[in-house]
């Protein structure tokens, strides 16, 4: 892919070799790390039954929600700038405006669940390249809607064709959910291949 917008190229880049994107304030640029190990949640049917069986019940409390692709990429932005607890910020301005033009380029998408009434249950953000899904972020603003949110966006993914699906890091949540933490260079061998698909 060529770009016209050098960040957005120079993101692209470094997301293909396994880097990603944490900002530090005291940084004079926009910091990239490659993790030692990297955490996926596995794509094929007997790992997405799992997840669904594990959180069904907050399947079920949203299962008038409505899934979205990019509705409202800038809502979710700022959703997901907010860490859970409410105090600081996640997404630096610097990370949001490359977000921004991530999304502008066709590469930054949202996945959103959407009440029937019209408002935001949960948003995730996620970086999309040939066949992988490098999700960045996600959060709610009603309980369950981010564990539904999850099931129907890795459904949604594999029906789109994504082989990879990188979450970065394992939290306590995601370990629950059913995420894999792998080397580097496994890592790196099945991002090569997805981005070749």
């Amino acid at each position: 892919m060529v770009f016209r917008d050098e960040d957005v190229e120079r993101a692209v880049r470094r997301y293909a070799v396994g880097a990603f994107p944490m900002d530090d304030e005291l940084a004079p640029e926009l910091p990239w790390y490659v993790a030692p190990q990297r955490a996926i949640l596995p794509l094929e049917d007997q790992a997405r039954d799992r997840l669904r069986r594990k959180v069904r019940r907050d399947v079920r409390r949203c299962e008038d929600h409505v899934l979205a692709v990019d509705r409202d990429y800038d809502q979710v932005l700022r959703l997901c700038a907010q860490p859970p607890t409410g105090d600081g910020i996640w997404i630096t301005e610097r990370l949001a405006a490359l977000y921004r033009r991530l999304h502008a380029a066709g590469v930054a998408h949202s996945f959103e669940l959407w009440t029937p009434a019209g408002e935001l249950a949960a948003g995730i953000l996620g970086v999309v390249l040939g066949r992988a899904a490098l999700l960045e972020s996600m959060r709610r603003t009603r309980p369950g809607a981010g564990n539904a949110l999850l099931v129907r966006t890795l459904d949604h993914l594999v029906a789109s064709g994504i082989e990879l699906c990188d979450i970065q890091l394992p939290t306590p949540h995601t370990e629950r959910l059913g995420c894999v933490l792998i080397e580097h260079a496994d890592y790196e061998a099945r991002l090569v291949a997805a981005l070749r698909g």
